[in-house]
């Protein structure tokens, strides 16, 4: 088995070092950020070779590295559980996420353990169970991880409150993520390398998401534009914005906005397309023939 850059899963084992697992650590970095532009379907070969490697590394590490090796390992695999969750593979999702846990575990990267608690709990929104979207991503916020960290789980958590309408606690813990995550910005070395698409245009995405949740559609659109406009320029254009595209444009559709809705559904489409994301192509093209539908019945 070889890796993309041509070194053999076993010839890396018998002379990893701390330069090996520098360059692994970058290459982690660049398909990270590949994965925003190109999505997460066009990533997955390269990134199951990869994954194969780390397992190797990690069942042939002696003592020495042996932290450093695991640490980065649970890295890897967190990252193969993303891109199978974002490629709608949940089995594998949930089975590398809880590699990741394991391997995070050993390694006592709070951080980690918390992020994938908290990435559980995401595939437990992406089936719409509220109460294991509830209760994973408290428990990532209980964990000593970082303050960025613990912002994303919260925002998560107040999600799951908005799916069952109690709106008390969906307020109260997306202003609790806000403080967390203005914490984060004073002490950015603290964050892991992992979360940085966090910022405080992301939590305005989801303080959006929640509203629309909760059916306030004026205050979703609000928040949803907000953050979509606050985006660094790398993450505009990221396949993971597609769902809040989504989300606007029902909300604008359903305040009567519907020629903006139309266009932010070509805007979906066009996304879908350049980064390979299927599912988001589908979505816009179904909700598209579904508001023309609309609007011919209201004529």
């Amino acid at each position: 088995m070889m890796t993309r850059d041509g070194i053999s899963a076993a010839s890396a084992t018998r002379r990893v070092d701390l330069a090996t697992l520098r360059t692994l650590g970058q290459l982690l970095a660049a398909h990270r950020r590949l994965e925003d532009t190109l999505g997460a379907t066009s990533l997955l070969p390269t990134i199951r070779t990869q994954l194969d490697l780390v397992t190797t590394l990690v069942a042939e590490a002696g003592s020495a590295l042996r932290s450093q090796v695991v640490d980065l390992a649970a890295q890897w695999a967190q990252f193969g559980g993303w891109l199978y969750a974002a490629s709608d593979r949940r089995r594998l999702a949930g089975r590398w996420y809880g590699t990741a846990l394991e391997w995070g575990a050993e390694a006592g990267n709070a951080d980690m353990i918390a992020t994938v608690l908290s990435m559980r709990g995401h595939l437990a929104w992406s089936e719409r169970r509220a109460g294991p979207l509830i209760a994973l991503s408290a428990a990532a916020v209980r964990q000593p991880a970082s303050p960025g960290v613990r912002a994303i789980a919260t925002q998560q958590q107040a999600r799951g409150h908005a799916l069952v309408g109690e709106v008390g606690p969906v307020i109260d813990l997306l202003d609790r993520a806000v403080d967390l995550s203005e914490a984060a910005s004073l002490a950015p070395d603290r964050e892991p390398a992992w979360i940085y698409f966090h910022s405080a245009a992301y939590l305005a995405m989801q303080r959006g998401l929640a509203y629309r949740l909760l059916g306030r559609n004026a205050e979703a659109i609000e928040y949803l534009r907000l953050g979509l406009t606050g985006l660094p320029e790398e993450s505009a254009g990221a396949a993971w914005t597609g769902p809040y595209l989504l989300r606007l444009a029902a909300a604008l559709a359903d305040t009567g906005e519907v020629g903006e809705a139309f266009d932010v559904y070509e805007r979906i489409g066009t996304l879908g397309r350049a980064t390979r994301t299927v599912g988001l192509v589908d979505q816009a093209e179904a909700a598209v023939c579904a508001l023309s539908a609309r609007r011919e019945r209201t004529r």
